[in-house]
């Protein structure tokens, strides 16, 4: 029996020893998995306040490049605003200056008028009184730069202005200026022309400046050495680099042309022709370039003045209209081979009132026969040359 009971014993301890192995494993602890679920959170809170971060940082230098824009424009409206300033007293100035010389003029010349009225008349009195007579008012300002501009319509003009008979020939300020212009042919051709060049008027009492004046003498036979020099360099580039070929229509020929008396110049915008009458049946005819759409002008204007090689200046309202094309030449282009204006002006006059309408030459010949100027007439510069030596100051100009 004794034995029996140990043997139980024994088994049942074996037994009780077997149990712990067989049980299930432990659980991990809650807090454990607090601390994890803990740590992922913060690293999404962590990412997202990144992504806030770099957004803000992105929007920062968008309103600093933005804040840099609006500084910059700023700048230059204030710099335009200088510039426009500084040409409004330029312009206000030469205005007063013209204004002091021409009252001053004007009362030397009916100084002169009274001391002529007491002389003896002669041929040479009445040659002086005729001088005297035709002296053009018109500004030192216009004269230097003659700029081209769009022209008031004719009808805004009063009619007495319209109507009065226009002043042409020499005056004080011209003389002046002629006489500056005489710098010498080397240094016209090197620099430009920078003053005024009219052959055959002034320097020389034996080139007849009445019979040129009067259409007797063609102003091309007497010319100015710096207006020659120029005039060689012009023929020179032509030689080598050859003449420019217009459409056969718009070379300069004679045609059958009436209504007009001679010596006028009728100025066809539709089809770009000019004509110079010189008869009851014929007339000159040139190819020209004229206005662009909105900048044409139609009347009567008259011829008050002829410069060879001018110096030109933009307009305000050219440089506004296209200010990289024009505003680097708002303080003026000397006359020369690069100048818009070619190798000569012919300065229309309605009245008294210079209209700053042009005829003139062009550095762009193959823009004949289209709409193309701001305003004035384009010819080659070898057909306004012809024209300039056959028209003179008076001459009437009809625009259709």
């Amino acid at each position: 029996m004794l034995p029996r009971s140990l043997l139980l014993l024994g088994l049942c301890a074996a037994l009780g020893m077997a149990t712990p192995a067989l049980a299930e494993p432990a659980k991990p602890q809650k807090s454990t998995v607090v601390q994890a679920k803990k740590k992922t959170a913060e690293a999404r809170t962590s990412a997202k306040k990144k992504v806030v971060a770099r957004k803000k940082a992105g929007q920062t230098e968008e309103e600093k490049a933005l804040a840099a824009q609006e500084k910059a424009k700023a700048r230059q409206e204030a710099l335009e605003k200088q510039r426009q300033a500084k040409l409004a007293a330029m312009r206000a100035k030469a205005k007063a200056d013209a204004d002091a010389r021409r009252t001053a003029f004007l009362g030397s010349k009916e100084t002169a008028r009274g001391a002529a009225a007491k002389e003896k008349p002669g041929k040479k009195g009445k040659a002086a009184e005729v001088a005297v007579a035709e002296q053009p008012k018109r500004s030192t300002f216009r004269i230097l730069f003659g700029d081209e501009r769009k022209p008031e319509p004719e009808q805004s003009q009063p009619v007495a202005l319209r109507s009065a008979k226009p002043v042409t020939g020499l005056t004080a300020e011209r003389i002046a200026a002629q006489k500056a212009a005489a710098v010498g042919a080397e240094t016209v051709v090197r620099s430009g022309n920078n003053g005024e060049l009219r052959s055959g008027e002034v320097g020389n009492p034996q080139s007849g400046f009445f019979q040129v004046l009067f259409g007797d003498e063609p102003a091309g036979t007497n010319l100015l050495p710096e207006t020659r020099a120029l005039d060689s360099v012009l023929e020179q580039k032509q030689q080598t680099k050859g003449r420019f070929k217009l459409r056969p229509e718009y070379e300069a020929q004679t045609v059958a042309f009436s209504g007009y008396p001679r010596g006028t110049i009728v100025v066809d915008t539709a089809n770009h022709f000019l004509y110079l009458v010189e008869s009851a049946g014929t007339a000159r005819r040139y190819g020209i370039a004229v206005g662009r759409e909105g900048l044409q002008y139609k009347g009567r204007v008259t011829v008050g003045d002829k410069q060879e090689w001018p110096r030109w200046i933009p307009t305000k309202e050219m440089q506004q209209r296209e200010p990289r094309k024009y505003g680097q030449y708002k303080d003026g282009m000397p006359g020369g081979g690069q100048n818009p204006l070619g190798a000569r002006a012919i300065y229309l006059y309605s009245g008294k009132q210079d209209t700053y309408l042009r005829i003139h030459g062009t550095i762009a010949p193959q823009s004949i026969g289209t709409n193309a100027s701001n305003g004035c007439f384009r010819m080659t510069n070898e057909h306004v040359i012809d024209l300039y030596n056959r028209v003179r100051p008076g001459t009437p100009v009809v625009v259709l």
